[in-house]
């Protein structure tokens, strides 16, 4: 399944802003939006995205890597764009 990266963003935001009735976040989601700076997110919160991401394109991603990456991070948090980066070229390779 071959998407843009524009069309991931808004997938992934609009995953997001469903899911953050549920963490009370109300602010705007962007690009720049970190998930657990400003999101508040806890680790369970993102795996629970990172399932929902994984259900919604019926595909398999390998998180375990990209979070030992951000866990190498200071502070260790993702923005919303890294997250649709690492979406786009997994989504796309797997259909190459």
């Amino acid at each position: 399944m071959k998407k843009s990266r524009d069309e991931i963003l808004v997938d992934v935001v609009m995953l997001l802003r469903r899911l953050a009735d549920d963490w009370e976040y109300s602010d705007e989601i962007t690009e720049d939006t970190y998930l657990l700076a400003d999101m508040g997110l806890a680790s369970l919160d993102v795996v629970i995205v990172a399932n929902a991401m994984q259900e919604h394109y019926g595909q398999i991603f390998p998180f375990p890597e990209f979070y030992a990456e951000i866990g190498q991070r200071e502070p260790p948090d993702v923005s919303v764009g890294e997250w649709v980066d690492f979406i786009y070229e997994n989504l796309n390779a797997a259909s190459a």
